[in-house]
């Protein structure tokens, strides 16, 4: 059974990703960011205004998280968990992307958590009953 499982795994992994609302892909650390948010953004620090740029925290996991789809243009959200300074955006700030560069990070990051998970599963190695030598 488990060669089954790591069969349909291996035929799998070719897929592409649809784009689709609430679709997550990480930010690129120190990513530039025009803000779309129409009211603007603040972190603890800085204000940006519509239009203004700032940058995904280098230090820190960040996430875009698709919110809308309009043709060829995709609204995405940082997701930032922690408070950030200077001229990093904060958590809810607002972008637009293309659709072909989205679906193009989006299907690189699958790959990459695709290739992390077989390297996991090829040096899996089970546990024995107590007992055994």
């Amino acid at each position: 059974m488990s060669i089954i499982a790591v069969h349909v795994l291996l035929h799998s992994q070719a897929d592409a990703v649809e784009v689709d609302l609430g679709t997550r892909f990480p930010a690129m650390p120190n990513e530039e960011i025009v803000v779309r948010n129409d009211g603007g953004v603040r972190n603890e620090t800085h204000s940006f205004a519509f239009g203004e740029t700032c940058h995904s925290d280098p230090d820190l996991k960040t996430w875009f998280i698709v919110k809308q789809i309009v043709g060829e243009h995709v609204l995405v959200e940082l997701e930032c968990l922690r408070t950030v300074f200077e001229d990093s955006c904060p958590n809810g700030t607002e972008a637009s992307k293309p659709l072909a560069e989205t679906r193009a990070r989006v299907n690189a990051h699958a790959r990459e958590t695709d290739t992390q998970f077989m390297e996991q599963l090829r040096n899996f190695r089970p546990l024995r009953p107590r007992g055994e030598d």
